[in-house]
């Protein structure tokens, strides 16, 4: 695979490693096969677990008293960089929309190990079971439903985090994936029969395993332009490409994509 361009962007949080990346690939891939409306079937409510499913943050993973122990910890260590409300004060916002949009699609093992890094200078102070309570607080600012059984490090690892739209929404400003055709409208760039985009942690030309699953992507219906594609993608043109960046949702036109690298895949584009 060659790589023409590079963007100005940094993503939030840690990078997801190959192995995460890839099995969420991989059930991208699946979805695409059995794709069904949860809308349709839920009404505005999510979709919890079902038996054999991994969980979410609406299935209760954390208890109520869980979360009064993280809330005494939050206001202790936390609330004077995140806000008291954790809405952000010095440092990022833990709550709303924010939250979704930096870990929505990932599982809060991720999260975890983020807050250990946390406080400057400190990291790890808080040991790890201070950390969990600290995040199943988080979880309950952002209105996750609790549970009877404690939130754990093991069990973090298999909870997934995402928004009320449902796991395959992807929000606004997300640094997100696609797979498509790179085409020219008059001086813009674009990408037509784009998939759907998908979250990524990796601002990067995808590599190894990652760009097995990446190079097997169905083409889609959707078109994107590319916005601050440096150096330009001329010799690319009509290819199918991988496009990273930033999403940006638009209501009267294209959605756009604030690049940060478009890849070729192939140099003919066909489904």
């Amino acid at each position: 695979m060659k790589t023409i361009s590079a963007g100005n962007g940094t993503p939030a949080g840690p990078r997801a490693s190959t192995t995460t990346a890839t099995r969420r690939l991989r059930a991208r891939l699946a979805a695409v096969a059995v794709c069904v409306s949860a809308a349709a079937l839920t009404g505005a409510h999510p979709i919890t677990a079902q038996e054999g499913e991994e969980p979410s943050v609406w299935d209760g993973v954390y208890s109520a008293e869980q979360a009064m122990r993280g809330k005494k910890l939050y206001e202790a260590t936390c609330s004077r960089c995140h806000g008291e409300d954790l809405s952000g004060a010095n440092a990022r916002p833990l709550a709303g929309e924010s939250f979704i949009r930096d870990w929505g699609g990932l599982k809060l093992d991720g999260v975890l190990t983020r807050a250990m890094t946390m406080p400057p200078g400190a990291s790890g102070a808080l040991g790890e079971a201070g950390y969990v309570d600290i995040i199943a607080y988080v979880l309950e600012v952002n209105e996750f439903p609790h549970g009877e059984a404690e939130l754990t490090a093991e069990r973090a690892g298999d909870v997934l985090v995402y928004g009320a739209d449902g796991p395959d929404a992807v929000p606004n400003f997300a640094m997100v994936q696609v797979v498509g055709c790179l085409a020219r409208d008059d001086r813009t760039w674009i990408v037509t029969d784009g998939s759907e985009p998908i979250r990524t942690r990796d601002p990067d030309a995808s590599t190894g395993d990652v760009l097995a699953l990446t190079e097997a992507m169905p083409l889609g219906g959707n078109t994107f332009e590319l916005m601050y594609v440096f150096p330009d993608p001329d010799p690319y043109e009509g290819h199918r490409v991988e496009a990273k960046g930033f999403l940006i949702r638009r209501e009267d036109s294209a959605d756009a994509i604030n690049v940060t690298t478009v890849a070729s895949l192939d140099e003919a584009c066909r489904p």
